[in-house]
């Protein structure tokens, strides 16, 4: 029988800088020996190649599924991949989940009882957050549906819009809620793991948040009108006073249905977004922006070079197509929940008539339940 742990160390060094991040978290797991081989890797700054993002699709687990019950299950033989996960989390008195967003490898969702989360599905590791009744004016929590004190008088509905993961500067974790409400401009909060409620961010700073992102250390908000905030520290937000980057010119026979920031594979910040004609003549495009170097200005563009985005209802990844030699160059996937299946389509952003193409259709008649979203794997050394 092989001593799989008694490989000479020149031989690990060489097998482990060639790993992605789910292998070389697999790799670790071992024994002693690798386990060790991959913390002098990561000490020397190494850095795994990156997975491919999957589209990740909750899952009512039935009979049919009960040989992979609990289990995150991943296909990868095919142009995007797709992952199924469990719809519930817990094992004892399991509860319906929702997730509201996942960046660096880490998914926030809420359950049905409201309680909110961190999860890592790659390590299985789960932090709690503050409940969805601590965020600054929302009342009660339904199910899954939040109620909003409206000035005493009815309550109205709110609805979380996304939850972001954002590396801060101590090597932490803060989480940043999107939430939105009828007759009222989004409001967002942020908390740490282990807080025991959510901090509200002063919501004349910035109005219609719709998503945010960490560039080079700063904190990036775009908002619903193009224009975008940048704030030089995460420490205190409501303190903070952020740079404005001026929105750019959209067309008028268009309006913008979702917009997302996300960086690229070699390091620059991208605006991606989804126009639709505001009449039925003409279809849906995705326009795609990066910012210029000295961070004033969006730039147009129709190359991203080798990189793929990655777009569902609430967020965005990208992915270099030199590595994940699946996806197809300068590439928009885009993947909706549709009455009885999930699609996904693949728009070109070159050339004049844009090509699109479906290239994934999958029923909700296997299992799967809406919402699907994209995930990418990141590999970290504190994962247990």
């Amino acid at each position: 029988m092989a001593d799989w742990a008694g490989l000479h160390e020149d031989l690990l060094d060489f097998v482990v800088v060639r790993l992605s991040s789910l292998d070389l978290l697999r790799f670790r797991a071992v024994c002693g020996s690798w386990r060790t081989a991959a913390a002098a890797f990561t000490a020397r700054r190494g850095c795994p190649r990156p997975d491919l993002p999957w589209l990740l699709l909750p899952t009512d687990v039935s009979a049919d599924l009960a040989l992979d019950r609990g289990r995150l299950i991943v296909c990868s033989d095919r142009e995007v991949s797709v992952g199924t996960l469990p719809a519930r989390l817990g094992r004892v008195n399991p509860r319906q989940f929702v997730p509201l967003g996942s960046a660096r490898g880490a998914i926030v969702a809420a359950d049905e009882r409201g309680e909110m989360h961190l999860l890592d599905l790659v390590s299985g590791a789960r932090k709690p957050l503050p409940a969805v009744a601590t965020l600054p004016l929302v009342a009660r929590v339904e199910g899954l549906q939040v109620q909003h004190l409206g000035g005493g008088v009815l309550p109205i509905d709110a609805v979380i819009q996304k939850a972001v993961p954002v590396p801060t500067p101590g090597g932490g974790v803060m989480v940043l809620a999107i939430y939105r409400q009828l007759n009222h401009r989004n409001q967002w909060a942020t908390a740490r793991p282990g807080d025991r409620a959510w901090k509200s961010v002063a919501p004349t700073s910035i109005p219609s948040v719709v998503d945010v992102v960490v560039h080079r250390g700063q904190l990036y908000a775009n908002t619903r009108y193009g224009m975008m905030y940048v704030f030089p520290e995460l420490y205190d937000l409501n303190s903070a006073f952020p740079e404005i980057i001026p929105s750019v010119t959209r067309r008028p026979n268009t309006y913008v249905e979702s917009s997302f920031l996300v960086e690229s594979p070699r390091g620059e910040l991208m605006q991606v977004e989804l126009l639709r004609p505001v009449t039925t003549a003409g279809g849906e495009e995705f326009v795609v922006r990066v910012l210029d170097e000295c961070g004033e200005t969006w730039e147009d563009t129709e190359d991203i070079g080798d990189a793929a985005v990655l777009v569902d209802a609430v967020g965005a990844v990208a992915a270099s197509t030199r590595v994940c030699s699946a996806l197809r160059p300068n590439t928009v996937y885009y993947a909706v929940d549709l009455e009885g299946e999930t699609r996904v389509w693949a728009y070109s952003l070159a050339g004049k008539h844009k090509r699109i193409e479906v290239v994934e259709v999958l029923s909700t008649a296997d299992g799967y339940r809406a919402p699907c979203f994209w995930f990418a794997p990141v590999y970290s050394q504190r994962q247990p």
